[in-house]
């Protein structure tokens, strides 16, 4: 029964997986964004993240993300740097796909300092 219910899992997993590749190219903005929010929560274990409140700390998950949240180092690497979970800070340099990378840059260069990354995407949907 176990070995059944992985094989179920990883079937979804992979399905989930196709899907928001596919959908790292789309020419549907809020699809694009969807699916790189998708990606940094399952290749980097990004929490999702919410906007908060005026007298909450300065959090971030990937669904919030700001534009100084992120820097670019082409070829293909990211530079995070944020105050994560319990204000604790998560810096990381990753290697990523040349399609997230595009992605990131895209984003990047219709925003400015303060703006979201993901502003078209729903925490909720993610």
């Amino acid at each position: 029964c176990g070995r059944v219910h992985r094989l179920l899992s990883q079937k979804h997993v992979d399905r989930v997986r196709a899907d928001y590749n596919d959908h790292l190219k789309s020419k549907v903005m809020k699809d694009r964004q969807m699916a790189t929010a998708v990606y940094f929560i399952d290749v980097l274990a990004l929490r999702a993240g919410n906007e908060k409140g005026e007298d909450e700390a300065d959090t971030v998950g990937c669904c919030s993300l700001r534009y100084e949240h992120i820097t670019l180092e082409p070829p293909n690497f990211l530079v995070f740097d944020f105050l994560g979970k319990d204000s604790i800070r998560y810096y990381n340099r990753v290697q990523v796909d040349d399609r997230v990378f595009k992605n990131i840059k895209l984003f990047k260069d219709q925003t400015s300092e303060g703006d979201m990354l993901f502003d078209r995407v729903d925490v909720g949907l993610v």
